[in-house]
């Protein structure tokens, strides 16, 4: 029977929970390997995309999210999002500093895929995405990265979202209203809507 794409990704997933020493669990249906970490979890998706039958290119991104965090998108009944400061393994070289030189994206034919596949993965979460995980353990560290587009993460404005949730987090509006002056047209009109709900929600509170 022929394997499709996904199914691929999932069979790898879970082999690379023991790879990984049972260090995360997987979550078939995301493609997802998440591990318990302070104030939330470390974690790894799947990623990658059909190349031309039956070539696939996998990799994968890496994060971090934050119980405060989502108690925030819960408050807010928005989305919850994977990872509230992430990365995505192509972007291997501008994590400057960054010790591990290894392969960061794969080219498998899944009907015959590298027997060193899963190892290899293994060993680039081990070298990206562990140090990652280290340098963004607490979450005001990693605000401060997103506002400051750290090449470490992906950031800039088009991840506003994520540093306002983080922001409100920490209970630093004003922090988020600074930075946020740089915001232009849809992206500024959906901000102030945001705060104008979490400010609605506080009331409600109290």
């Amino acid at each position: 029977m022929a394997i499709s794409a996904r199914q691929f990704k999932q069979s790898i997933g879970a082999e690379l929970v023991d790879a990984l020493n049972g260090q995360y669990k997987f979550f078939k249906s995301r493609v997802e390997l998440r591990a318990d970490a302070s104030d939330g979890h470390n974690v790894i998706v799947l990623a990658g995309a059909t190349k031309y039958s039956p070539y696939i290119s996998v990799d994968f991104y890496f994060g971090r999210n934050f119980a405060s965090a989502k108690q925030i998108e819960r408050r807010l009944g928005k989305h919850q999002f994977y990872y509230h400061i992430h990365q995505y393994s192509p972007n291997r070289k501008a994590m400057k500093g960054l010790d591990y030189a290894g392969p960061y994206t794969w080219s498998v034919d899944i009907n015959n895929p590298p027997k060193t596949l899963v190892t290899e993965l293994a060993g680039a979460i081990q070298g990206m995405a562990v140090p990652f995980f280290e340098r963004f353990a607490d979450i005001q560290t990693a605000r401060d990265a997103l506002a400051a587009n750290d090449p470490w993460c992906l950031g800039g404005r088009i991840f506003w979202h994520q540093l306002l949730i983080i922001d409100l987090a920490i209970n630093d509006l004003a922090h988020f209203e600074r930075w946020s002056e740089t915001l232009e047209g849809l992206d500024r009109k959906r901000a102030s809507e945001m705060i104008r709900s979490f400010k609605k929600t506080s009331e409600s509170v109290v």
